[in-house]
């Protein structure tokens, strides 16, 4: 209630003519802003991964990008700020609390039509031209100017969807300031760019100043504009309100955002793409105040750490990528290419168990790596980064993905794919009566949130290992409780037991979702390309193969956001009495 007062304010005062919570530069106000000077830069360096595709970076010379696989290009007109990649529609260009962007609005994602003015690119269209010959180099610095102006020209303060989210804001405040200081010794329009530079990060920070002082957003929404305001109030600080985001930005910092990392690293939003997200951001404001010899919490540095070591042992050893677990997985900081954490090494046989995370890591001989979720929902009290993937089971084997998590597809979107992607049958566990385990309220929040229990953990000194854990999800709904052990055992022998429990008669439907091709053999299906045979055999039911099928829907994944694609669902079916149970083995020929 209280931030739609300060839309209606803002509104009127738009409407009125006057300015509110933010000022126009111009040239003759450079000279007042130490950030604006000089050829030298302002900013510390950062560990980043570079991309070698010469095709993408003519592409980004073009203005050219591909949005969440949808085509985007620069027009010096401005209207590609407002166009959806997915649609083709222009949004409108009115206040942006007037905009409807929730599912269903006649526009499309609006997350996909956030994602070009992130400007995120041109992070990397001037890290490129601090490495290329001076013919490339002038082409890229054009091509940032050229894109900084045309946004601000394009995005009159507070019209918009660009304004509608703080996060939105935040991230384009720091990749302009990276932008523009990785280009400065270049810059061929300093009397344009410089007030350009200065009006965005004077609306921008003082709006999120304002959004943030009224209420908290998710955890990494609250980092998002922490980090932010700790940039702008640091390098700006000769702007009127640079102490007011300096010390706001520092409070969010240390008090608000270090309690929604668990002590064993992991996320209260039980997403490793925002816990990744999250890590990116410490690391940048982390970078900023070490650089400035400013005192930075240690409980700051150690949050960092721990996300960082609890990161790593969910990565591919071969590839350095988090399986798409929650949500988040494509959301970036500054640059996909940023590292500040990007640990390959491979760990030894045995189990890691985070328990207050709620996941167990068993590590086989034959490189093989399951991941059981029995964590919780999400951060309460809606729960909105969730999905409903209790007893969830991931399974590696080498750098191939043999039991996937589907993914996010969308978050904004679609109602209907929104709902299945986040809901209990797009994962490897067992939906009853064809419930969630949780109730969804809308697209972005959930009611009668589950318990989870680790039962117990086992490792023999042979090498056998054993996780048993149980989740509560439909007991006060259904009377049905689920319990999943899930047994390694030297080399390459997986066990995966279901057991229901309660009294009535249910359906019960297991899904395993696969990241190869099963083909029918007489004992069960071989799964292909894994060097050598792997059996995979099901007790307990009907097994079907689903593939794209819209009724009901299954046999989907979203390998990046807005797009989906065919995958092979085993389901495993029962209706009758329970008890009731599920026997599922994977092993080598």
């Amino acid at each position: 209630m209280r931030e739609r007062g300060l839309f209606s304010l803002l509104h009127l005062q738009q409407r009125l003519g006057r300015r509110p919570l933010n000022r126009v530069f111009t040239a003759q106000d450079v000279s007042s802003y130490s950030f604006c000077k000089g050829s030298d830069p302002t900013l510390p360096s950062l560990p980043w991964r570079l991309p070698t595709d010469d095709g993408q970076t003519e592409a980004l010379l073009k203005g050219t990008l591909t949005v969440f696989g949808y085509p985007w290009v620069w027009c010096s007109d401005g209207s590609c700020w407002h166009r959806g990649p997915d649609t083709g529609v222009v949004w409108p260009s009115r206040f942006f609390a007037d905009i409807p962007i929730e599912a269903g609005n006649p526009y499309g994602d609006v997350r996909i039509a956030w994602e070009p003015s992130r400007l995120q690119h041109l992070v990397l269209l001037a890290l490129l031209a601090t490495k290329v010959e001076p013919a490339v180099r002038d082409r890229a610095v054009a091509a940032c100017e050229a894109q900084l102006l045309s946004w601000v020209e394009a995005n009159p303060f507070l019209t918009g969807i660009h304004y509608v989210s703080p996060t939105e804001c935040a991230l384009r405040l720091l990749a302009v300031c990276y932008a523009m200081d990785l280009i400065r010794p270049w810059l061929q329009n300093t009397e344009r760019v410089w007030p350009a530079v200065l009006t965005l990060i004077s609306g921008h920070a003082e709006l999120i100043r304002k959004r943030l002082s009224l209420r908290l957003f998710t955890p990494h929404d609250t980092l998002a504009a922490a980090t932010a305001l700790i940039y702008a109030g640091s390098l700006f600080s000769e702007m009127d309100m640079a102490e007011r985001w300096l010390a706001f930005g520092h409070y969010l910092l240390e008090e608000e955002t270090p309690r929604y990392i668990s002590h064993d690293g992991g996320s209260q939003e039980q997403g490793l793409g925002y816990l990744q997200f999250s890590t990116d951001l410490y690391g940048l404001v982390l970078a900023l105040l070490d650089h400035r010899h400013e005192p930075v919490p240690e409980k700051i540095r150690q949050v960092l750490e721990r996300s960082r070591v609890f990161l790593d042992e969910f990565r591919n050893p071969d590839n350095g990528r988090l399986p798409p677990i929650g949500e988040g997985e494509h959301e970036t900081a500054l640059s996909p290419y940023l590292r500040f954490s990007d640990y390959k090494e491979r760990r030894s046989p045995g189990l890691t168990t985070f328990h207050l995370s709620g996941y167990s890591i068993i590590r086989g001989r034959e490189s093989e790596k399951a991941i059981l979720d029995h964590g919780a929902l999400g951060m309460a009290p809606r729960y909105t980064h969730g999905h409903a993937d209790a007893l969830s089971l991931l399974l590696q084997v080498g750098s191939r993905d043999l039991l996937i998590d589907p993914g996010t597809y969308t978050t904004t979107g679609n109602a209907q794919w929104r709902g299945y992607f986040r809901g209990t049958r797009a994962h490897n566990t067992v939906t009853i009566d064809g419930l969630d385990q949780a109730l969804q309220e809308g697209p972005m929040a959930w009611s009668c949130p589950f318990d989870t229990h680790l039962v117990y953990k086992d490792e023999t000194p042979e090498g056998k290992i054993t996780v048993i854990a149980r989740h509560y999800g439909y007991k006060d709904r259904l009377g049905v409780t689920h319990l999943r052990g899930v047994s390694y055992e030297p080399p390459g022998s997986w066990m995966i037991w279901d057991w229901l429990t309660g009294t009535g008669s249910h359906h019960l439907e297991l899904n395993w979702h696969l990241g190869c091709r099963p083909i029918r053999v007489e004992e069960g299906f071989q799964l292909e390309g894994f060097g050598r045979p792997l059996l995979l055999t099901i007790e307990g039911g009907a097994t079907t193969l689903r593939e794209g099928s819209l009724q009901p829907v299954g046999g989907w994944a979203s390998k990046r956001y807005g797009s989906k694609e065919p995958i092979t669902t085993l389901r495993v079916e029962y209706t009758g009495l329970v008890p009731h149970e599920f026997m599922t083995r994977l092993r080598f020929a």
